[in-house]
């Protein structure tokens, strides 16, 4: 029999619970995602969501006590990977658990590709010409979403990148709703960490920055760089 890794979506929020059937039906459009575009375009283990239960852990909770992020991934002492999902920032922007392009399931779906493809966000790949830049899936595309059909209902979730995006000398797709045209690009409101930060970039450390799309507005970029979730950590450990 083969082995399937699981991965368990727990539910702490209080203020801003998930509408009965929701959070299994995240955790149903997940496992259609993983299995159908993701793992084969990867060649990653797939992976089987269930809501509670063993396996590495997606932590939803209302917010974050230092950070207002959406959500970021690392791993524990023990080297098993995690994921803290926070439903406050979706719901305040408009968006809902399941609905709208940075709805719940959205970043749960963002941090739970990223945690297959780098579990310990600490990979980077050479632009073949002066940057690192680091090994997130979503990050450059991270506007961009597609709907699954699970649980009776559509639930979005994330772009994501394919491995030509990492190769500057592969051809497209570079994504896998086909909207970049080129290797380490952004698209629309995406974003990206590198090392070898240009004059116009934002600087951070001995040279590891940030670049954002023109789109992806302030109080975003506010919390991608002063909060303490993956992009904070990221800058911080590498500086």
């Amino acid at each position: 029999m083969r082995c399937v890794r699981t991965i368990a979506l727990v539910d702490h929020t209080e203020q801003y619970m998930p509408p009965i059937g929701v959070l299994e039906a995240i955790a149903e459009a997940l496992t259609i995602q993983v299995r159908r575009d993701f793992a084969p375009a990867w060649g990653v283990e797939e992976a089987q969501f269930t809501v509670g239960g063993r396996g590495d852990k997606i932590h939803f909770f209302d917010s974050a006590r230092e950070a207002s992020d959406f959500g970021w991934h690392i791993v524990d002492d023990n080297g098993l990977p995690y994921a803290h999902v926070f439903a406050a920032a979706s719901m305040t922007h408009g968006n809902d658990w399941s609905k709208g392009t940075e709805s719940v399931s959205v970043t749960a779906s963002h941090e739970a590709l990223e945690m297959l493809a780098d579990p310990r966000a600490n990979e980077f790949c050479f632009d073949g010409d002066r940057r690192l830049w680091a090994r997130e899936v979503c990050d450059p595309v991270q506007v961009g979403t597609y709907k699954i059909t699970a649980g009776g209902m559509r639930v979005a979730v994330s772009n994501f990148v394919l491995p030509a995006y990492f190769n500057p000398w592969a051809t497209g797709p570079y994504d896998h709703l086909r909207a970049l045209r080129k290797p380490f690009s952004l698209d629309k409101g995406g974003y990206a960490v590198f090392q070898g930060a240009a004059a116009d970039h934002e600087r951070f450390g001995r040279g590891f920055g940030v670049t954002f799309d023109d789109a992806v507005p302030s109080w975003q970029r506010t919390q991608k760089l002063e909060g303490w979730g993956r992009t904070y950590w990221r800058l911080a450990l590498n500086s």
